[in-house]
């Protein structure tokens, strides 16, 4: 369901806040990582993300609007970062018993 590159768009908006700062720091379309966004939605049948207009001050961005990530999203992203870790340190075992 999540991939590296789907959790480096949750992970970007959970850390700036904005659908569109997200996009601007990973070098891609604001369209791109909308529809992204909707279409993992669509899977899950559940929000990711929670936005906000703009137009009224707010206390993490000026200007008000913004993004936050569900607790879907955020269970979804945690899972997706224990996998890759496990993953990981399987493969790291493996290339330690070719060695030897």
């Amino acid at each position: 369901m999540l991939g590296k590159g789907g959790a480096q768009i949750l992970d970007a908006v959970d850390k700036l806040g904005s659908i569109s700062a997200a996009a601007s720091e990973l070098h891609m379309s604001y369209g791109f990582v909308w529809k992204y966004v909707r279409r993992v939605e669509r899977r899950l049948g559940k929000p990711v993300i929670t936005t906000r207009r703009g137009g009224r001050p707010h206390d993490r961005r000026k200007g008000g609007g913004g993004a936050e990530l569900t607790r879907v999203a955020k269970n979804l992203l945690g899972n997706y970062r224990t996998t890759e870790a496990k993953l990981a340190r399987e493969l790291a075992s493996k290339r330690l018993a070719l060695a030897a």
